[in-house]
């Protein structure tokens, strides 16, 4: 089996964020704002990983867990230094790591639900691959890294004095973050809403993290497994900060795609991946050609070249994509 990381960059623009997961996640629906017009340019990766046996990827189990890297590997390189803290809206209070700052207690509405749910609100330090499984396990998906815990922690708010508190509430541990960052990520993810499609990350709260941080991420649901989106000021250089990752017995396979991996065909990506690799530098291409398998006479019209196939796919689809799915 073959193991790859996709990825794309590209600039983000909180005003035209562009599609996320069709049928999986959307982004929170907003008002347009008004953006700062001296703040920084953002930009964005966004990587999944995906296993397969040969370059059409019928089989490809795809998510960022089947990156050939960690996602704390990935993190690492991309986050930069700094102190690494992981975030958690409407987490259940039942799922409460021990290692939990700036912990809140509010309840919240749901269409067609109860009428009133409890959940909670906190952070945490990240400081391995082991704290990072406990962080994912108890809810976080939104993870940024800052020089070091701010020396004014931020309110920690409760629930409105007429509703009664939980009567086992914790206490957790002093906020990390301070004020400014609290109501920034309070904008990225405060609204969120689950259903089809989901709703998780405001499009404007992204800006008004940024300046706080050195980087974010944040893991986007696809319909097959996450896709994490890392967004920062500063430009992206992947073959230093991606393609330097593994080994010489086991190099990191790294698949640019022309849109995020959670839109688009592995099988383009990995054609347009081998017309243009380089064997007398690279090495056979690691990818295994597929077998083609015989074509019924009944129907000529399908081709096993995916360029073909994404043409008639680009035709059919009202978006224009070329290789979206």
């Amino acid at each position: 089996m073959i193991q790859a990381l996709g990825y794309v960059t590209e600039p983000f623009d909180a005003a035209s964020p562009g599609r996320l997961c069709r049928g999986r996640e959307r982004w929170i629906e907003y008002e347009t704002m008004s953006g700062d017009e001296d703040a920084a340019s953002i930009h964005r990766l966004v990587c999944s990983g995906a296993i397969f046996t040969d370059d059409r990827a019928r089989d490809a189990r795809r998510g960022i867990e089947f990156a050939p890297i960690s996602l704390w590997t990935i993190f690492g390189s991309l986050l930069g230094s700094g102190t690494c803290i992981a975030y958690c809206e409407e987490g259940q209070p039942h799922s409460i790591p021990e290692q939990a700052h700036g912990l809140e207690h509010y309840t919240v509405t749901r269409p067609g639900g109860s009428l009133r749910e409890w959940v909670v609100r906190w952070h945490m330090p990240i400081e391995d691959e082991a704290s990072l499984a406990i962080a994912l396990s108890g809810g976080a998906d939104v993870f940024f890294t800052i020089e070091q815990p701010s020396k004014e922690p931020s309110v920690i708010a409760h629930e409105s004095p007429a509703i009664p508190p939980l009567a086992d509430a914790e206490d957790g541990l002093p906020s990390l973050i301070g004020e400014e960052l609290a109501k920034a990520l309070f904008l990225l993810t405060g609204f969120r809403s689950e259903g089809r499609p989901n709703r998780y990350f405001q499009p404007w709260g992204i800006p008004e993290t940024i300046p706080h941080v050195n980087a974010l991420a944040l893991l986007h649901r696809d319909k097959h497994g996450p896709a994490l989106g890392v967004y920062r000021a500063s430009t992206f250089d992947i073959d230093t900060e991606l393609g330097k990752l593994g080994n010489e017995d086991t190099p990191v396979l790294l698949v640019p795609f022309a849109i995020p991996p959670m839109l688009a065909r592995w099988d383009r990506a990995l054609w347009e991946l081998r017309q243009s690799w380089n064997a007398e530098e690279l090495g056979e291409f690691p990818v295994p050609a597929s077998i083609s398998e015989p074509h019924h006479r009944s129907k000529p019209e399908e081709a096993s070249n995916p360029e073909a196939d994404e043409a008639s796919t680009a035709d059919s689809d009202a978006g224009g994509v070329a290789n979206e799915e």
